[in-house]
């Protein structure tokens, strides 16, 4: 019934389309750095030392859990004075 709460829901709209963002760009970030690891490219130079497989499933436990605590800070929103 106020116009207020359509400014409201527009700016919340907003922040979370930036956290989305955010989320996005972390993942790309992540995926491109830790696919190539995971699929050898460092091997002749690290031939002694292989990393197990647990690494690479903790690698992506940590990916998951990076992006939902992210996700987790627009708990904090505070609507715009207006």
């Amino acid at each position: 019934s106020e116009l207020r709460g359509v400014l409201i829901a527009i700016d919340l709209a907003r922040t979370t389309w930036r956290r989305i963002l955010i989320n996005y760009v972390f993942a790309f970030c992540f995926n491109t750095i830790g696919i190539p690891l995971a699929a050898g490219v460092l091997y002749p130079l690290t031939r002694p030392f292989l990393l197990p497989p647990a690494v690479a499933g903790a690698a992506m436990a940590a990916s998951s859990v990076l992006v939902v605590t992210s996700s987790l800070l627009l708990r904090l929103y505070r609507a715009p004075s207006v």
